[in-house]
């Protein structure tokens, strides 16, 4: 009989080493599985990292300038660049080049209405009276303020004089001088203070009868150019002295234009501020459009950190004309055609991680209102 029909004289299966195993492990099976991995990871990233956005958007950035209302001199720049400032603090001070101007033009037509009134008012001097009166009166305030003015500067110029004296730059008797025009001045508003004081009281005693005695229309007629010459006065007198350039919000200064010195015109640039926060993003859809945008639909906002912040806005405005895309999201174009597009402007998402001027991707769901 055949030794090899017998079933115990089989040979036994010659067993595998490990090391067998798991090579041939790692040729069939893991390739698959890291092929499966990668994949994922891929998609997962896309998504998360690379997913085109619909558009770019830029949170807004709020932006204050602060001029000079009139010509003059800055005497003081009390902020610097990136400081925070808070609405009503004083950022500059300018001092106009020559007060006296607005001041010479008023009395020059108070003399001018004061001519006009004289051969129309001959026959009714006693219901004139008050008006006279007041117009005098009005009159002696400018002078006042004229003096007051010449004062100011007098004392200016005592104040070098005695620093040069000190440093024996100039004479004594130059000194001397300043010393007496500033004494002189000083006497002539102490009499105009006077004679205003004087004529204040007058006016309170006319002033019961001026409603009674002053009718007709060519009294109307002074009457109504008395208050605007007035209102003239007051509004010189408020410009007189240093003008105080106060911030118009809360923000940080952006760029400072003028340094203290410097000699500004009416209108002049001083100082940018920024607001500290945003309120609403900005974007351009770009033709071709395949849906137009409406007030309501969900955006989807998400910004360039890494990891990226994604939270959810809403369409606010939706612009009426295309215009040129704002510089910081525009693309070059050939031939250097201008980048135009829809404007939009979508809710800043509370908690969303953003400064002013930042740069988000866009979203735009259409499908939700």
């Amino acid at each position: 009989m055949n030794q090899n029909s017998n079933p115990d004289s089989r040979l036994k299966p010659i067993p595998i080493p490990l090391g067998r195993r798991w090579r041939e492990f790692r040729r069939s099976v893991v390739p698959g599985v890291a092929f499966v991995a990668a994949a994922f990871a891929v998609a997962l990233m896309w998504n998360r990292y690379v997913q085109p956005p619909t558009l770019q958007g830029l949170v807004e950035a709020v932006q204050s300038n602060v001029a000079s209302p009139r010509a003059g001199v800055i005497t003081q720049i009390n902020v610097s660049r990136f400081q925070k400032v808070s609405q009503g603090d004083v950022m500059a001070v300018v001092v106009p080049n020559d007060p006296r101007l607005p001041l010479a033009l008023l009395q020059s037509e108070i003399d001018v209405l004061r001519a006009r009134m004289e051969p129309r008012l001959a026959g009714q001097r006693n219901a004139t009276g008050f008006q006279q009166l007041r117009l005098e009166w009005l009159l002696q305030k400018v002078r006042l303020a004229s003096a007051r003015v010449n004062l100011a500067r007098a004392e200016n110029e005592l104040r070098r004089s005695q620093q040069l004296v000190a440093a024996r730059v100039i004479s004594e008797d130059l000194h001397d001088e300043a010393v007496k025009n500033e004494e002189r001045i000083a006497v002539e508003v102490g009499l105009i203070e006077n004679v205003v004081e004087e004529l204040s009281v007058s006016l309170e005693g006319l002033k019961a009868s001026e409603g009674s005695d002053v009718q007709g229309s060519v009294m109307d007629e002074t009457v109504v150019a008395l208050e605007a010459h007035e209102k003239k006065l007051r509004i010189a007198q408020e410009s007189l002295g240093p003008i105080l350039l106060k911030a118009p919000m809360d923000g940080v200064v952006q760029t400072v234009f003028k340094r203290s010195g410097e000699t500004v015109q009416d209108g002049d640039l001083i100082l940018a501020l920024s607001g500290l926060e945003s309120q609403r993003i900005i974007g351009y859809l770009r033709q071709p459009i395949s849906r137009d945008p409406e007030v309501g639909m969900d955006v989807e906002v998400r910004t360039r950190a890494a990891p990226p912040v994604v939270l959810k806005g809403e369409i606010l405005h939706v612009g009426n004309q295309y215009e040129e895309v704002d510089r910081s999201l525009a693309f070059p174009r050939p031939g250097g055609a201008l980048d135009v597009g829809l404007p939009i402007a979508v809710t800043l998402p509370p908690g969303l991680p953003v400064r002013p001027g930042e740069v988000v991707d866009l979203v735009i769901h259409p499908g939700t209102r």
